[in-house]
């Protein structure tokens, strides 16, 4: 070591082939290494901060998807419940027309009787009013 070199490591100065440094060469190079490993580690913790946001963008469009498909599967669970009810209320239309439909013919029935007797009644009153009018003649 040189009487220069000497002199600037009492003052705490090291020189080397890098240059003038205020630290002692080990520690000038673990410190060179921790920068190193520093650097690393912000880079794997970049690309890893990157992973998990693809992960949570999959992660939300795969949730969004499941939500859709669990309430098309609740609504279809629901229709599958309401179809025996559905079909009872189906069964009772297609009866009730029948029903409906015998009631209307026995009012029929029952209209065309009443307008077949006051027919008889009307033509019976012009009969004896022709003949009362007959008679005062």
């Amino acid at each position: 070591m040189s009487a220069a070199a000497a002199a600037l490591a009492e003052q705490g100065i090291h020189a080397d082939s890098d240059g003038l440094h205020l630290l002692p060469p080990g520690q000038a190079k673990a410190s060179a290494e921790l920068q190193e490993e520093c650097t690393e580690f912000l880079n794997r913790t970049t690309q890893f901060s990157a992973i998990v946001a693809d992960f949570v963008s999959v992660m939300e469009s795969r949730a969004t998807l499941i939500e859709a498909e669990k309430l098309r599967a609740i609504g279809l669970g629901n229709r599958v419940e309401a179809e025996p009810e559905t079909r009872k209320r189906k069964a009772l239309e297609m009866q009730a027309p029948p029903a409906m439909i015998n009631e209307k013919k026995a009012q029929l029935d029952r209209l065309t009787a009443q307008c077949d007797s006051l027919a008889r009644v009307d033509a019976e009153q012009k009969a004896l009013l022709e003949r009362l009018t007959n008679n005062e003649s």
